[in-house]
């Protein structure tokens, strides 16, 4: 099973965004059909819950939920869209209020102003000059 899980966190790692693995755990992964579109007849949607990334400084705060659900766009894979479902951890310090790790320092998910992935709005923009 352990060998299992470590090709699957592989395969994952080739998939989604540089480094996305190393704040975030995919809690599952969905197919569905979209007859909208003209291009991508499906579209492969991963959720993603994010770990446990308190600082040392932030060690008496308790976990408190997660945020609404944000969807990000992300490269297409084979025949399908990529749709990135990402949902923050809340935390609760002792006072009663509650935060959201800044993970701008360390990581940047989503390209400011874009509902696209970091590295897909940069190809896009790149692309369509």
């Amino acid at each position: 099973m352990k060998q299992q899980n470590d090709a699957l966190i592989t395969l994952a790692s080739f998939l989604l965004p540089p480094g996305v693995l190393d704040y975030f755990d995919v809690a599952d992964v969905k197919e569905t059909l979209d007859n909208e579109d003209k291009v991508f007849k499906k579209q492969l949607h991963v959720y993603l819950k994010e770990r446990d990334n308190r600082t040392p400084d932030m060690s008496d705060a308790t976990s408190n939920g997660y945020t609404a659900e944000m969807q990000l766009l992300d490269f297409p894979v084979r025949t399908h869209r990529m749709v990135l479902h990402v949902q923050r951890r809340r935390w609760l310090k002792p006072d009663g209020t509650t935060f959201i790790v800044d993970l701008t320092d360390r990581y940047e998910l989503a390209h400011s102003g874009t509902r696209y992935s970091k590295d897909f709005a940069l190809f896009l923009e790149r692309t369509l000059r």
